[in-house]
Formats: structure tokens, sequence, C-alpha cells
């Protein structure tokens, strides 16, 4: 199944209990990780304006040792191509489809 792409993290809360599992399976890792990932950029680009690169999602995903490939086609499908798109397409979209949780 490919990945769920943006607008359907929109519509979270129609996708149907299977949808949700399949979607998690697909995650690049946990959502614990994916959220530490948003800590970090936030943490970072508050010092340093975005070099519209993902320079610090690299330096994040290596420091943890995570499977970049995955994690970088993971964060194209859903509209971040760079760190400051990561915060402003993924993160609130990411917030609303797990705000139940």
């Amino acid at each position: 199944m490919p990945l769920i792409k943006k607008r359907q993290l929109e519509n979270w809360a129609q996708l149907s209990g299977d949808e949700r599992e399949r979607f998690i399976e697909n995650l690049p890792d946990t959502k614990e990780t994916i959220e530490d990932l948003f800590d970090y950029l936030d943490r970072r680009l508050e010092t340093v304006a975005c070099t519209h690169d993902l320079k610090f999602t690299m330096q994040f995903l290596m420091e943890r040792r995570l499977d970049m490939p995955k994690f970088m086609s993971w964060l194209n499908e859903n509209g971040a191509y760079c760190d400051c798109e990561i915060l402003g397409n993924v993160e609130p979209q990411w917030f609303r489809a797990f705000a139940e949780d």
C-alpha cells in the first residue's frame, strides 16, 4: 500500500480502524520518534533560519541512526522538502490526526 498523502492525514477521522493500522505500519519509525523530530526541528529553527534544505532533519536521522531513505520518502510524500516545511506542512496535520490519541 502506498504511503498516505498529506490530504489523507487531514481526513484521519474518516479512516477505518484497518486503514489507521496500515497508516501506522507505514510510518518511517515510531510515533514518538517522529514527534521527537518535530521537537528537534523546533529547537534548531528557533535560533537559525531555515536554509530550505533538510540539513537538520538529516542530522537528527544520522544521530539516531534511523532509516534515512524511508524517512525522506515519507516526508516528501507528505509535502516536506525542507526543515521548515516539516514544521509547516507535516507537523500541524500530524497533531490534528493524532489529537484523539
